[in-house]
């Protein structure tokens, strides 16, 4: 004789089990950035502006930021290009600059999708291709204050962060280098710096995670640590910026050399 309500209370617990399975899989194990949704609204939380600079066009963006005032690029005081930038190759690209995360190689044609700067000064940009960030994306993130911020932006990346979290806030640590989606390629050169490539969306991401100091001079009070990071979604016709936009970023923000933090 069948006895369907025993055979559901098999199934619950069993489902039951996979989950927590899966959940203690999953333990440990750094979620990676996917395709951006969040966006701005233009004019309301963010305005660009047409400027020539060096010879030529670039966009200067207004953030309406967290403290509820506007911080506007001053097209008289904008600081050169980084000299000695990787070349580009064959892509064409266009120059943004924002507040925080100073100037920005775009492909030409990406839009703006996010600007944002906190009370605390954490800025994040984010850009999208013509078709919509499915079809790429880019996101400058540089967060100068807030140490909790900067641990759980670095959690599973750079070495110490993650205890650093657990320790600070309770959040759970994730395993250095155990990420999701996997990582095609990672490379740490220094206690400071992590670059990596993973798969996500059909695009491949070019991602380059610095650190001002490493994690561990919080215990030892020699520098202000900040945290800044580019993750670059792109279309197998646009890798070739890949390097590219990493080698501007780590120009611009040098890993492990910046005792004072980083001016914004």
């Amino acid at each position: 004789m069948r006895h369907p309500g025993r055979f559901k209370l098999i199934a619950v617990v069993m489902l039951w089990f996979l989950s927590l399975t899966a959940l203690q899989a999953t333990t440990g194990v750094r979620e990676l950035r996917a395709t951006p949704d969040t966006r701005s609204a233009p004019d309301a939380d963010y305005a660009l502006h047409a400027a020539t600079f060096g010879g030529g066009p670039v966009t200067l963006i207004d953030v309406h930021a967290g403290g509820g005032d506007w911080v506007r690029a001053d097209p008289a005081k904008l600081p050169p290009f980084p000299r000695d930038a990787p070349v580009a190759g064959k892509v064409p690209l266009q120059w943004f600059y924002g507040a925080v995360a100073g100037w920005m190689p775009v492909p030409a044609g990406w839009r703006l999708q996010r600007a944002e700067i906190g009370m605390d000064g954490g800025t994040v940009y984010t850009y999208a291709s013509p078709e919509g960030a499915a079809a790429g994306w880019i996101t400058y993130t540089v967060i100068p204050a807030c140490v909790g911020c900067m641990l759980d932006e670095t959690n599973g990346l750079l070495p110490g962060a993650g205890e650093r979290l657990a320790s600070l806030s309770g959040s759970p640590e994730s395993n250095l280098g155990q990420t999701n989606p996997v990582m095609s390629w990672q490379s740490r050169p220094d206690d400071c710096t992590a670059l990596f490539r993973y798969r996500s969306g059909g695009l491949t991401v070019h991602a380059a995670v610095l650190s001002s100091v490493p994690i561990s001079a919080l215990d030892s009070q020699k520098g202000d640590l900040a945290v800044a990071d580019v993750y670059a979604a792109l279309p197998a016709a646009k890798a070739g910026a890949a390097d590219y936009l990493l080698g501007h970023f780590r120009q611009a923000f040098p890993a492990c050399h910046s005792p004072n933090g980083w001016s914004g």
